[in-house]
């Protein structure tokens, strides 16, 4: 077993500095990820395809990710984790630059399965990075400040993508990506803290799975997101059924700013609540969700509603990044690539379920069915209580 040398306390300028680093690119991943959705039919008349064909080039970025996370997150233990972040945000700016540059539609999908390759491997290792350069004490504030990135591309770097790719053509809007991805490779290198290698032999996929709690809140992690993109996926259809079409474009917006307040207020809330951050944040989906659902809704209400779900949403992801890790402590970086691929399934399934959803009952029951699933992520995450720490430890262990 190896222990961490000492790295100065989160909230100094020594140590800010390479948590905003990762901020950003969280933020950058979650652009690339969206931004196709937004330009979805300037895209498809420009590589003379239909809208279907289009959208593959989501579908291939999450298969990317589904079938290349774990075994890229065990190839890459032992590389220094600042040139670790450097290759993969120089993927990232090389694969925006080939769906740019691509005249046909196979080029363009090439492109984002290799974005799709750095995502997942870049978010199977920054969380547990956060957790190798900062004290257990500063570890909530710390992983708030690297997941407001999430929230930032969902509020910011996604419509304004968006905005850029209607006035200047899509292409430019992935070419500045691509130029973004390769600043941060250059910034990552030089910030990162040179955090070594870890020496000692991995666990295997099958026993890092199989930790007290690991499966608990991989689960109740999963369901959150099938749940949440059972709603995101038909938010227009809905806003639109219930007479707001008119703020479909503000109403996502909304879900990534009330993100931002969510992830400020689980990164305030101390270790020894954790357990309690973790049913209350997925709990406000379930609200939030059952209002839209049941309630009858005006604009006003629709905000309101709206923020209480993105608030829940986005500290949830901070409480089960900080859970995984917690339970996962022998494995932190296999068990964060195991929880990466259950969300993506996640995500395909609530998918999949919002548009079975829609073909069994109507639009309107479409957030009734995610409060349903939010509360079985609430359900199952119950149990992981007697899996915390009443306290955490002085010292870190990788």
């Amino acid at each position: 077993m190896v222990t961490t040398t000492a790295t100065p306390p989160a909230g100094t300028r020594s140590s800010l500095l390479p948590l905003v680093v990762l901020s950003l690119c969280g933020f950058t991943s979650v652009t690339t990820e969206l931004l196709p959705s937004g330009l979805l039919t300037r895209i498809a008349s420009d590589l003379g395809t239909g809208i279907a064909g289009a959208g593959s080039l989501t579908s291939a970025y999450a298969a990317a990710i589904v079938l290349t996370v774990l075994p890229l997150t065990r190839f890459t233990l032992r590389v220094p984790r600042r040139v670790l972040f450097a290759a993969i945000l120089s993927v990232f700016a090389a694969a925006n630059v080939l769906i740019a540059l691509s005249p046909t539609l196979p080029i363009a999908i090439t492109g984002r399965v290799l974005a799709g390759v750095a995502h997942g491997l870049l978010w199977a290792t920054m969380a547990p990075l956060v957790g190798r350069v900062t004290s257990p004490a500063r570890a909530p504030r710390a992983m708030a400040i690297v997941f407001a990135g999430t929230s930032l591309g969902l509020a910011v770097g996604t419509p304004l993508g968006t905005l850029l790719g209607q006035a200047w053509g899509w292409r430019t809007a992935f070419l500045i990506l691509a130029g973004v991805s390769a600043a941060l490779a250059v910034f990552a290198f030089l910030t990162i803290p040179q955090v070594s290698p870890d020496t000692k032999r991995p666990l295997s996929i099958a026993r890092a799975a199989r930790l007290p709690g690991v499966g608990l809140i991989v689960g109740g992690w999963a369901v959150m997101l099938l749940a949440h993109f059972a709603v995101l996926t038909y938010i227009a259809p809905f806003l639109e059924h219930a007479g707001l079409g008119e703020m479909v474009g503000a109403g996502i917006a909304v879900l990534g700013i009330a993100g931002l307040a969510g992830v400020a207020l689980a990164g305030r809330v101390p270790r020894r609540a954790l357990f309690a951050g973790l049913l209350a944040a997925p709990t406000l989906i379930v609200a939030g969700l059952v209002g839209l659902g049941v309630l009858p809704v005006n604009l006003s209400f629709a905000v309101v509603l709206l923020g209480i779900w993105g608030a829940g949403y986005s500290a949830a992801a901070v409480f089960d990044q900080q859970v995984i890790l917690v339970v996962g402590h022998e494995a932190p970086d296999t068990v964060t690539s195991i929880s990466v691929l259950a969300i993506q399934l996640g995500i395909a399934l609530g998918a999949a379920l919002g548009g079975l959803t829609v073909e069994a009952l109507g639009v309107a029951w479409v957030p009734v069915t995610g409060a349903v699933f939010a509360a079985v992520s609430v359900a199952l995450r119950i149990p992981l209580r007697r899996f915390l720490p009443r306290h955490t430890p002085t010292t870190t262990q990788i």
